[in-house]
């Protein structure tokens, strides 16, 4: 199945709003093995519109639109879509429904114009909104063609494609397609590369590396009759790969959207350990990263934002001579902000953070990037230098996946 994504909206082609819908959908078309040829951005012209969409449907099965479907004078692409195909749009009682119910539970007035909402072509396959006002729908577009509609919001379109969407889609494949994600942290893409390079030119199963900051994502995909004999595929490869990574890999998972938050979570749950955090250059990161995770309350007990060196001392205690003698950005300091958290606040671990983010302030002895963590348990205190690169922002978010790491591993070892 060849496939198309049409992304409308004048505010992705001025570059006001990031086109996260694109990335998504050809993440998740991937994973469905449907070939994605081409992405186009439209504004919101009617006409132009139209001829994009003519285009797309000349070279693709299914063509996806993004955007376009809320009730305002700009909002095209159902009528476009329609006008094309020469169909009418019409009012589906169940999407009204849908739409006036939505309004009811956010305690809205619904004024007329939301109806639009509710109007699709009478031979349309509706996809359900349960996170916003506009539902979706897969519209037939001839000879086994299809248009499939999405909103724009990240929010409303992602949870839409994967339950109803993705369900749609996979009726129109021949076999059964299995993905599995291997999470890496602290190894360099082209490591990653270098040591699995025989393993990527593999066909089924296929492994196809993404990267984002400190971390690489291997997706591993095979094909076969069933689910069954796909995974039998899987099995050998993802092996291999765990053994030539190593303690690299913090995952393996059918979930592409797995984080390390999440997995340390779970190492701190089954370990029966409560944490807290005390940062200096992260300013609260570590633990908003970690409170972001469902369930985070179980194990997350609180953090310590000490970001000027007053601050360690009056809330974790770090002596005023320690930080004068060793510098506040120092293996000695990081310890005694985790000894002073964990003390504090009396749990099982408490992790801390201190170094420079920059651009300022570095010096030859420590330059911009210099980072110490802190870990402290009931039995040890032991510290991690790292020596980061890039700018301010990346810094502060590979220090936070650092410290992430660093929890994750305490929770496994078995004498910690």
């Amino acid at each position: 199945m060849i496939a198309e994504i049409v992304c409308v909206g004048t505010e992705l082609l001025m570059g006001q709003v990031a086109n996260t819908d694109a990335q998504f959908l050809a993440r998740e078309l991937s994973g469905l093995g449907i070939t994605l040829r081409h992405v186009t951005v439209v504004g919101d012209n009617p006409e132009r519109l139209k001829t994009e969409l003519r285009r797309a449907l000349d070279r693709a099965d299914a063509v996806l639109t993004t955007g376009g479907l809320g009730p305002t004078v700009d909002d095209l692409t159902k009528n476009a879509a329609a006008e094309l195909l020469g169909k009418e749009l019409v009012l589906f009682p169940e999407a009204e429904r849908a739409v006036r119910e939505a309004f009811a539970r956010m305690g809205r007035p619904m004024t007329e114009n939301n109806l639009s909402q509710a109007r699709f072509t009478a031979d349309s396959v509706l996809f359900p909104n349960d996170y916003g006002t506009a539902p979706g729908a897969a519209v037939p577009a001839g000879e086994g063609k299809w248009i499939l509609h999405f909103p724009g919001p990240p929010r409303e379109l992602q949870p839409m494609f994967r339950r109803y969407a993705a369900p749609f889609l996979r009726r129109f494949g021949r076999e059964t397609l299995v993905s599995r994600y291997i999470h890496i942290f602290g190894m360099g893409e082209s490591t990653v590369d270098s040591l699995l390079r025989d393993l990527e030119e593999g066909g089924n199963p296929s492994l196809s590396p993404y990267c984002s900051t400190g971390e690489v994502t291997l997706r591993l995909t095979a094909s076969g009759e069933t689910e069954q004999d796909a995974r039998a595929l899987l099995a050998p490869v993802e092996a291999e790969v765990r053994r030539r990574i190593g303690d690299k890999v913090y995952a393996v998972s059918d979930d592409i959207d797995l984080t390390m938050a999440d997995c340390v979570i779970a190492a701190l749950k089954a370990r029966g350990w409560t944490v807290a955090t005390c940062e200096s250059l992260t300013g609260g990161l570590i633990a908003a990263t970690l409170v972001n995770v469902s369930g985070a309350s179980d194990v997350v007990r609180g953090g310590l934002v000490t970001y000027q060196s007053v601050a360690k001392t009056m809330l974790a205690g770090v002596p005023e001579e320690l930080i004068e003698t060793c510098n506040v950005v120092s293996a000695e300091v990081a310890a005694a902000m985790a000894e002073g958290a964990r003390a504090r606040l009396g749990v099982d671990i408490a992790v801390s953070a201190t170094g420079l983010a920059g651009p300022g302030g570095g010096t030859p002895e420590r330059p911009v990037g210099t980072v110490f963590l802190g870990l402290a348990t009931a039995e040890r205190t032991w510290t991690v230098p790292l020596r980061l690169t890039g700018d301010r922002a990346r810094i502060r978010e590979l220090t936070v996946k650092h410290a992430l790491d660093a929890l994750r591993r305490a929770a496994r070892e078995k004498d910690a």
